[in-house]
């Protein structure tokens, strides 16, 4: 008796597809709502400061495992997100892995302000570990704009060997636009960080923007690098949404 061969279902590798769109989605969706989440825990935790002066600072708040929890699922998400050749994949787990020493290597405690999670006395805080987390936190953000001023912009279909129309060429052209201007927004704001450090505490002292500049700045950086993730799943999100489909 004659025996049909398995038939490939045209979706096999549709479920392949949504989970690495999913992928994108996710870590777009962790960097979104990281400094919101740090900010309503601390608030609605009768915090006497909600506002840190950076966002590493919550390390030592009430957002300590939320500070601590995102960064380390950020940093398995980039482990396990594979691009398409493999210099996106090493730039990926590198971001893994720096984000994970961020969460390991925290800030020093100078300059905090309001109530303390953790026991100071119990952190066992050596100097190096500042060094440690300003450079790996430095050098996740140069990853995050590498990512958008040039991995993003590749087309996921031109690398598959898939040709795209001239719509699609359109759209691409306009996401495009806004994966640069969030590459440079994260490099101007991390220039900023620098910059306003150079000025030292005693003026940071006297003016709130300086107090809270590090954090501001942060939060900018997060949201250019969150958005472009998300913009970059789009595939995956409903295509009746306006946005979504202006840009994709």
């Amino acid at each position: 008796m004659e025996t049909h061969s398995k038939k490939t279902a045209p979706d096999d590798n549709n479920g392949v597809l949504i989970s690495y769109y999913q992928l994108r989605m996710f870590i777009g969706l962790l960097g979104f709502l990281l400094s919101f989440l740090l900010f309503m825990t601390t608030y609605f935790l009768n915090d006497e400061h909600p506002l840190k002066i950076s966002i590493s600072h919550y390390y030592y708040s009430f957002g300590h495992v939320i500070f601590v929890g995102t960064l380390c699922i950020l940093g398995g998400l980039f482990a396990t997100y594979r691009g398409k050749d493999n210099y996106e994949n090493m730039l990926s787990n590198f971001a893994g892995v720096m984000a994970v020493l961020v969460a390991v290597f925290p800030t020093k405690f100078n300059g905090y302000g309001g109530n303390i999670y953790i026991n100071i006395d119990k952190v066992n805080y050596q100097d190096w570990f500042s060094w440690v987390h300003y450079i790996s936190a430095g050098l996740l953000f140069v990853s995050f704009a590498v990512f958008c001023l040039y991995f993003f912009q590749k087309s996921d279909k031109e690398q598959d060997g898939e040709s795209i129309s001239e719509e699609e060429a359109l759209k691409k052209s306009r996401r495009n636009l806004y994966y640069k201007f969030c590459g440079w927004g994260i490099l101007i704001s991390l220039a900023c960080i620098g910059l306003i450090a150079l000025l030292g505490d005693d003026s940071a002292s006297s003016n709130q923007f300086l107090t809270y500049s590090t954090l501001i700045f942060e939060t900018t950086s997060l949201f250019f690098f969150s958005t472009s993730w998300l913009l970059k799943s789009s595939e995956f999100w409903n295509k009746n949404i306006p946005l979504v489909t202006y840009f994709r």
